[in-house]
Formats: C-alpha cells, sequence, structure tokens
C-alpha cells in the first residue's frame, strides 16, 4: 500500500484489528485505534467490538482494566452508542478478568437503554459460569432481574440457567438475603406449604426443607444437649437460618432441590411457552438425583411429553449408572437406545467400558462393537484394561493383550502404562508373600508365570507389528 501511495481504509483497520484481537494483542490494536482516528476515520461498531475482544483475550488483567476503563470513559464522553453486541463483548472482557460486578452494571447500562437483548444475557450467563464459587448467586440475581424487566426467558435462558444450576455454588448467599438488593420482592420467604423455589418471586424456602437439614446435620447449633436440640422449634430455628446454613450444602444432594424440582421447573418451562430441547433433557439428566428410580421417571415425563431423546442423552445416562457402580442398570440403558430406534456410537461403550469389571463383560462389548463395525478407541481400551488389572484378573488381562495383537492395534503409552504397573503390583505382592493365604499367593505365582512369559512375547510382537505399520 505504500509503494502506491495506497491509505488505509476502515475496512483494512477492521480486518487488522480482528487479527490481533484474537492474540490478546492490546497494545497493537490501541495503536491501530489511534492511528485510524488521526487518519480522520470514524470507528464503527465492529471496530469497538475488536477492542474489548482484544482486552479479553490478553493475560494482563491490569492493561486489558485500564483499556477497559479508557474506553469506556471515551464512550460516555462521545455519547456512542453501543450496540447490543458491543456491551455483550463488554461484559465478556470484563468477566474474564474475574470482574463480575462491574459485568452487572454494563448489563444494567444496556437494560437501561433498552439493549438487554439475548446476547447481553448470554454473556452475563457466561460470566455467571465462569464463576464457580458465586455463580448460582450471581446467577439467581440475573434471573430475577429478568423477571423485573418482563424479559421472558427462552430455551436458551434456561439451559444458560441449567448449566449455572450444574457447575456453580451460591457462596455467601444466607437464607434471608435479597436476591436484588434494590428489590425488596426479591428477599427469600420462608414458608409453611408448598416446596422451596429460589426461581420464584418471591423466592422461597420451605418449613418442610427444616426437616431435611436437621436430618442431615446442616444446622450448626452452640447447644450441645441433644434433647433440647430435638426440641427445637420452627421459630428458634426461622431466627437462626441466615447464619446457621449453608445452602450449598443442600446442592450436593440434589441441585434441582431449591428450585422446586424438576417437575415443577418443567412447569416453569411451559408456563413461559419453553419447549425442552435435546441439550435440555441432558442438562436435567445431570441434575437429576443419583437414582435409577429418578431416572426412569424422568424418562416417563419426556415419552409423555413427546420430547425428542438423542443418543448423547442415553450416553450420559449410561455413564451415570456406571459411576454408581449400578452396572446392570447401565446395560439396561442399550434397550431403551433400541427402543427409541437410536444407534449406539463410541461414545456409548466408551461408557459401557467404565462397568465391564469382569472378563466376560470386556469380551462381550469388544464383541458388541465388532458386530455393529466399530473400532476400539484408545480411551476404550485404557478403559478396559486399567479394569482387568485393577482386578488382578490374569485372564482378562490376557484377553485383552491378545486383542490388540489380533486386531494389530499399536497400544497406547496408556495401556504400556498400565500393564508395566500391574507387573510391578503383582510382583510386590509375591515379595510379600506372608502376607497373603497360602492357596491365593500360590494361585496368583502361577497365573503370574504365565503372564510373564507372554507378556514379554506380546511387547516383541508388538513393536513389530508397529514397524510393520509404520513401514
Amino acid at each position: 500500500m505504500k509503494e502506491n501511495g495506497d491509505k488505509p481504509n476502515l475496512y483494512i483497520y477492521r480486518l487488522l484489528l480482528s487479527s490481533f484481537s484474537r492474540q490478546g494483542d492490546v497494545k497493537q490494536c490501541f495503536k491501530l485505534f489511534k492511528n485510524l482516528k488521526e487518519r480522520g476515520l470514524t470507528p464503527s461498531a465492529s471496530i469497538y467490538t475488536s477492542l474489548l475482544n482484544a482486552c479479553a483475550t490478553t493475560n494482563d488483567t491490569q492493561k486489558a482494566l485500564n483499556h477497559l476503563s479508557f474506553l469506556r470513559e471515551y464512550f460516555y464522553k462521545r455519547n456512542i452508542d453501543l450496540t447490543d453486541i458491543n456491551y455483550a463483548t463488554l461484559i465478556r472482557a470484563y468477566s474474564c478478568h474475574n470482574q463480575i460486578l462491574i459485568a452487572f452494571e454494563i448489563a444494567d447500562e444496556a437494560r437501561d437503554k433498552n439493549i438487554f437483548t439475548q446476547n447481553v444475557i448470554a454473556a452475563l450467563f457466561h460470566a455467571i459460569i465462569g464463576d464457580k464459587e458465586n455463580g448460582l448467586k450471581y446467577g439467581l440475581i440475573l434471573w430475577h432481574k429478568m423477571r423485573i424487566s418482563k424479559i421472558r426467558p427462552t430455551i436458551f435462558h434456561y439451559n444458560l440457567l441449567l448449566r449455572t444450576i450444574r457447575d456453580t455454588k451460591f457462596g455467601d448467599l444466607k437464607v434471608n438475603d435479597i436476591i436484588v438488593p434494590e428489590f425488596i420482592e426479591t428477599q427469600i420467604q420462608l414458608s409453611e406449604t408448598g416446596r422451596p423455589d429460589l426461581l420464584d418471586f418471591p423466592p422461597v424456602l420451605t418449613t418442610s426443607l427444616i426437616s431435611v437439614l436437621r436430618k442431615n446435620n446442616y444446622f450448626i447449633s452452640n447447644n450441645n444437649n441433644p434433647r433440647q436440640q430435638q426440641e427445637l422449634n420452627i421459630d428458634t430455628i426461622d431466627k437462626n437460618l441466615p447464619s446457621t446454613l449453608n445452602l450449598n450444602d443442600i446442592l450436593q444432594e440434589n441441585r434441582l432441590f431449591l428450585f422446586g424440582g424438576i417437575d415443577k421447573l418443567l412447569k416453569r418451562m411451559k408456563h413461559d411457552n419453553v419447549q425442552p430441547d435435546k441439550k435440555t433433557l441432558t442438562l436435567m439428566l445431570d441434575l437429576l438425583p443419583p437414582t435409577v428410580e429418578s431416572e426412569k421417571s424422568f424418562c416417563k415425563y419426556i415419552v409423555k411429553n413427546e420430547l425428542k431423546f438423542d443418543i448423547t442423552f442415553f450416553n450420559i445416562l449410561i455413564k451415570r449408572r456406571c459411576l454408581r457402580k449400578e452396572y446392570q442398570a447401565a446395560k439396561d440403558v442399550l434397550n431403551d437406545i433400541q427402543i427409541h430406534h437410536l444407534i449406539p456410537n463410541i461414545v456409548t461403550f466408551g461408557a459401557l467400558a467404565i462397568g465391564c469389571r469382569m472378563h466376560k463383560d470386556g469380551r462381550e462389548l469388544l464383541e458388541q462393537m465388532d458386530t455393529i463395525g466399530y473400532v476400539p478407541n484408545y480411551v476404550i481400551l485404557e478403559t478396559l484394561m486399567f479394569n482387568a488389572c485393577s482386578f488382578k484378573n490374569f485372564a482378562y488381562v490376557l484377553y485383552l493383550m491378545n486383542y490388540i495383537l489380533k486386531n494389530r492395534i499399536e497400544p497406547s503409552q496408556g495401556i504400556l502404562n498400565t500393564l508395566e504397573k500391574f507387573e510391578e503390583l503383582v510382583l510386590e505382592m509375591i515379595k510379600n508373600k506372608g502376607n497373603y493365604k497360602y492357596k491365593a499367593i500360590n494361585e496368583i505365582m502361577k497365573d503370574y508365570n504365565n503372564f510373564k512369559i507372554k507378556y514379554e512375547n506380546w511387547k516383541e510382537k508388538v513393536q513389530g507389528d508397529i514397524f510393520e505399520i509404520s513401514r
């Protein structure tokens, strides 16, 4: 451009700023911004977005905050009308540097200018989700501000709310706090009927909650007399609630309990003319109490209301049950997948692998995959090998080694490390054989001798196969 005597136009500046902003190069971005103004060009909304993005992306928090303060003052003095994208990016920039309260100030400013759009709300929700310790408190503030502003939530908002409930905590929120300080109507109430629901207006906790809290020892009392503690009445507990109750403890038991439970939340969505989508159902599944009964009840609701399952839903269901060590219940999900005419994918088998603790289970899984035409990935093979070694099941270990060799699969470093640690563990047991029953340790020694011969032979063959494959 210099050779031709051309001057950069706004389009060129926009491209350059966009590129540097993605790298978080604040210095270069603001240098270009200064140069742009010196040439008499008028910055567009996308130019401001790039400057804000640079502040969001940089690792230098102090530099970012200084430049954000400069931009806010610049916008104010020149009476610049920001777009909803500008506001959303400004919120994101502050939240990236843990300035959640300023992010709320920006959102309030956008609301006052009638720019409280889905983009702005989404940016604020994402900021909230990033604060793992306090996010749920801020999520409630945002939810009630939306209600106060008469903004009807969409499925997009509900899904972000569910993520907030799933991924964050209440911070220092107390039982009788006013959620939105300037609105007394948002003070948490204690009711003798109904269910606790912090999404209600006003938000409500119930006296039925008290017995649950007392049963699970969520109250801290200075009174050491058990009989007197049992005689505490509702009025006494009510007075002490703010200082004695940790709402985060209840979250650990049932993350939807304080929000009316899953059925009330679904009714709320229906009242807002919001239809749960596949993402909603998956998020709700994550938030259910960890029981087969609650999962079955939720699945019945989905069928009754003619909502659609997807394979991701069932994959998460399998994983939940495997992590609870309810392996048969996890395998039963395959029947549900078939009933709803869905096809298992590689993630399905990865989740099922967690529950394959026995040799026959691992063999059945690999045979099922072979029938459908799936090749097991490293995650599946590593999980199976870990299970086999953890249970010191030599037959299972040898079967997997043979499977890898037969199918000419290059073993991952994870598989090799697991086998190495397995051998070390068995040798340690043999070394301390006096600590074990004679018959049991003799069986282990016999199995190990057989394993050792095949293991050394396997390593040689596997290395040979790797060499052949790489040629």
